[in-house]
């Protein structure tokens, strides 16, 4: 199996970003120094008030201008180059699959969003949810819930992987569905790195399947890898929209 992430693209990506930053912090200083000229030099008699709720209101999209740059700077140096967990389950799956298959980690596609892996093989798209949380847990259907020191369950905290993926999945299929690929068969799973004891998952008609990593090839087996679905030259085709390097 080849285990893979777009590394370079998204470090390019980055540094586009970054330039980005640069221009608009540009324009915000260059609103901000223009509206601060005009009220030194007026150019209408200060007995003109709306001249100066018009400096103002300049001086207000100026700053706004300058601190969306600085939120792009951040967004470009935080912009993750590689996602460690899906290293770790396409690291597993590389010693159970063989060369036919594609774990394409850490996605991130204008047009698709983040998914933190996706596998592509004979039997189509798998779209991965991973998570290293610790804790007892319970999914039915959509939800999930915790159990607390005191035995009592509660909603998981920041935790709505099912939904989550439910629209990885959909975003996945949209993406290849308007790039001529519509009969692509797009599956979803949710992956806990951790097993037990210091990660408990009870499931109850999961609206998306849920599994431990060291049992992770024994549950696909039941579903995404039963049979094979596309032909080669097809998923060749879904790893270079993805993977591009």
């Amino acid at each position: 199996m080849h285990n893979v992430a777009p590394s370079r693209a998204l470090v390019r990506r980055a540094r586009q970003l970054l330039q980005l930053a640069l221009v608009v912090i540009v324009i915000g200083v260059f609103i901000v120094v223009i509206s601060i000229a005009l009220s030194v030099i007026r150019l209408v008699p200060p007995s003109v008030l709306a001249y100066d709720t018009f400096l103002k209101i300049l001086l207000v999209i100026g700053v706004i201008v300058v601190i969306a740059g600085l939120g792009i700077i951040i967004r470009a140096i935080t912009w993750k180059t590689d996602n460690d967990l899906a290293l770790i389950v396409g690291e597993f799956l590389a010693e159970n699959l063989d060369a036919q298959y594609t774990f394409i980690r850490n996605v991130s596609k204008l047009g698709l969003g983040y998914i933190d892996a996706v596998l592509v093989g004979p039997p189509g798209a798998l779209v991965f949810r991973i998570t290293d949380r610790e804790g007892i847990f319970a999914n039915e259907g959509a939800d999930w819930l915790q159990q607390n020191g005191k035995g009592e369950w509660l909603p998981a905290s920041r935790m709505d992987l099912t939904r989550e993926e439910v629209v990885d999945i959909k975003a996945l299929r949209d993406y290849l569905a308007k790039r001529g690929l519509v009969d692509v068969a797009v599956f979803g799973i949710i992956v806990f790195t951790q097993g037990e004891p210091n990660t408990q998952v009870l499931v109850k008609e999961p609206k998306v399947p849920v599994s431990y990593l060291h049992s992770l090839v024994e549950n696909l087996e039941t579903n995404y890898l039963a049979k094979a679905r596309i032909e080669p030259q097809i998923a060749a085709e879904i790893v270079r929209m993805l993977y591009d390097h």
